[in-house]
């Protein structure tokens, strides 16, 4: 019989909480490359901010525990806050541009990544656009579109990948 293995404190997919139990941890795993011809640079991807929880996948303490994650990472002036955003959704409703605003008020160290640019219903592909060109939400550092592969591209190559993306970034609007 197959052992669950929990990493972090956090089960493995699939497995289920127990009771009391988190889906997140405050746990960091690091990868350090040092040398002298290393530039010093840390990436951290923290979770995504999320507003209901979910019964027996997320709590209201993951909730809780996630928010002061971000905070703690955005609040170091040395970092760089790329605001991931889908696309495809109301921009006014992302928590973490109000949160990135009140640590970076001056924008100079926030910039926003709209993700999901193909599941934009038809339409409403203008507000994207004058996101872009910072009509609206404006960030000083402005924002960035990035075309991921979809569930039916998995298994495509880099080259097929990379083609569906030009692709999509050569149509109208």
């Amino acid at each position: 019989m197959a052992q669950a293995c929990v990493t972090m404190g956090i089960p493995a997919p699939g497995s289920s909480l127990s009771f009391g139990q988190s889906t997140f941890s405050d746990d960091v795993l690091k990868i350090e490359l040092c040398g002298p011809d290393k530039s010093q640079m840390s990436v951290i991807d923290v979770p995504g901010i999320f507003r209901t929880p979910t019964e027996g996948v997320t709590t209201k303490d993951d909730m809780a525990l996630v928010r002061r994650m971000v905070r703690r990472y955005i609040e170091n002036p040395r970092t760089i806050i790329l605001a991931v955003v889908p696309a495809n959704v109301d921009i006014a409703t992302q928590e973490i541009l109000t949160l990135a605003a009140e640590v970076d008020p001056s924008g100079q160290r926030t910039l926003g990544v709209l993700t999901k640019p193909d599941l934009v219903d038809r339409g409403a592909e203008q507000d994207i656009l004058d996101l872009v060109r910072g009509k609206r939400n404006k960030l000083n550092l402005g924002y960035c579109i990035v075309r991921n592969r979809g569930q039916q591209e998995r298994a495509a190559s880099s080259a097929e990948r990379h083609k569906v993306e030009t692709e999509f970034f050569k149509t109208q609007p």
